[in-house]
C-alpha cells in the first residue's frame, strides 16, 4: 500500500470539488485536482508514485472515471495496483465494493462524502501532516 502524501481529487463539479478541497485542506494533506479522467491520467503519468490516493468521480465529461481507471491500471508498472483509486459517486449502482473492484478500483465513497469518510480515506492512504 502506498503512503505518499499527495492526494488526487478528480471531480468535474466545481461546488463538490470546493467542498472536498476545504475538508482535505483541514486534514493537512497536499492535493492536486483534475476535472476529468484524462487530466487525472496526465497528472499520474507526469509524476508516477506521487499520489497516495486518487478520489475518482465516475461521471465526467471528456473521460469518465471508469475509463480513466482503466487507463491508469493499464499503465502501471507494478500490477495489480500502484495507486489506490476510490470511486466517489452518487450513483448507487456503484455503492458496492465488489462492483468497484471489478472496475479496478479499491473502494467507494458515496456523495456527498462526509468529512468522517474523507478522513478515514486520507488517514488510510496518505501521510497526514
Amino acid at each position: 500500500m502506498s503512503h505518499a502524501k499527495k492526494l488526487l481529487l478528480v471531480e468535474d463539479d466545481a461546488f463538490t470539488r470546493f467542498m472536498m478541497k476545504e475538508i482535505i485542506t483541514t486534514l493537512g494533506v497536499e492535493a492536486e485536482y483534475a476535472v476529468n479522467g484524462q487530466e487525472s491520467i496526465d497528472l499520474i503519468n507526469a509524476d508516477p508514485g506521487a499520489f497516495g490516493l486518487v478520489l475518482m468521480d465516475l461521471h465526467m465529461p471528456v473521460m469518465s472515471g471508469i475509463e480513466a481507471t482503466h487507463g491508469i491500471r493499464a499503465s502501471e508498472s507494478n500490477p495489480p495496483r500502484d495507486v489506490p483509486i476510490v470511486a466517489v459517486t452518487a450513483d448507487v449502482s456503484y455503492h458496492d465494493d465488489a462492483v468497484v473492484k471489478e472496475l479496478g478500483m479499491d473502494g467507494f465513497a458515496a456523495k456527498p462524502v462526509s468529512p468522517g469518510r474523507l478522513l478515514d480515506l486520507v488517514t488510510t492512504y496518505c501521510q497526514v501532516a
